[in-house]
């Protein structure tokens, strides 16, 4: 895996046994200026400041947890991921219920999507990381994912929230078709039956209580039971919409902060 310096002049600076050669000084700025370009060419996006790449791609461990990392960035460009999705549902999803966005950007925005993202373009060949991790086969997708939010943000600091979206938008178009064609996991239901089965309460039973509407305007209320108790219920213009919005709604009121505990880091 190919290692970056925190900035350029790193490799420039003074060693225990003196300054590097001007030829080596010229190699090593050479290096670490082809492997930008090789990852500016992977993202499909030209840096003002590559510096801010750089820092993108350095993990926390590379400093021993003690110097600049993506972190900051990190935290950014998760913001700036969830405002882009959700804005780019509500302008183009407008048949899409509150609760039908959510289980969609949920499912787009989450830890493994990202992950999954991450390693599509290849970040894992350009990351800084301590000699621990290096030594690993394969990164966890928790890093990952961590990385790509960082890229999100040092385009965003780079380029302003219109580079961010496009490359945003780009990069997770499949990740939301996907979604929309039901391929994507996990869902409220499974994140609820996971959890009732974990807790030895089997598995949720989902039921229409009502319907109003005619044929091609149809909405159905259904309600969940969880070892014979009704949990939560909710709308959609299908019926396995509104399992979806009923699982959330018990999620809600059975398992206060359970969104928090969903995007934890991965452990793949």
């Amino acid at each position: 895996m190919l290692d970056l310096p925190l900035r350029r002049d790193s490799l420039l600076r003074p060693q225990r046994s003196g300054r590097l050669p001007g030829a080596h000084k010229q190699g090593a700025r050479n290096l670490v200026d082809d492997t930008i370009e090789q990852l500016q060419q992977r993202l499909q996006y030209r840096f003002a400041n590559a510096d801010l790449l750089i820092e993108a791609t350095t993990h926390a461990s590379a400093h021993g947890g003690g110097g600049p990392s993506n972190e900051r960035l990190e935290f950014l460009g998760d913001s700036v991921i969830g405002l882009v999705i959700a804005d780019h549902l509500f302008e183009r999803s407008r048949e899409m219920s509150e609760g039908e966005m959510t289980v969609l950007k949920s499912a787009v925005v989450s830890r493994r999507t990202l992950a999954r993202v991450g390693r599509s373009l290849g970040l894992a060949d350009f990351l800084q990381v301590d000699e621990g991790l290096k030594q690993r086969k394969r990164y966890p997708g928790s890093i990952i994912a961590n990385a790509y939010e960082a890229v999100v943000g040092a385009v965003f600091v780079d380029g302003g929230l219109k580079a961010a979206t496009d490359f945003i938008l780009r990069t997770l178009e499949p990740e939301m078709q996907r979604a929309r064609a039901g391929r994507h996991s996990p869902s409220y239901k499974s994140i609820l039956q996971q959890r009732t089965q974990a807790e030895g309460k089997g598995i949720p039973r989902y039921s229409v209580v009502r319907f109003e509407g005619p044929d091609h305007q149809r909405r159905y209320l259904t309600v969940v039971h969880v070892c014979g108790e009704e949990r939560g219920g909710g709308w959609g213009p299908t019926k396995k919409a509104a399992e979806q919005n009923a699982a959330r709604d018990a999620l809600d009121k059975c398992y206060p902060g359970w969104p928090e505990e969903e995007r934890a880091p991965s452990k793949d």
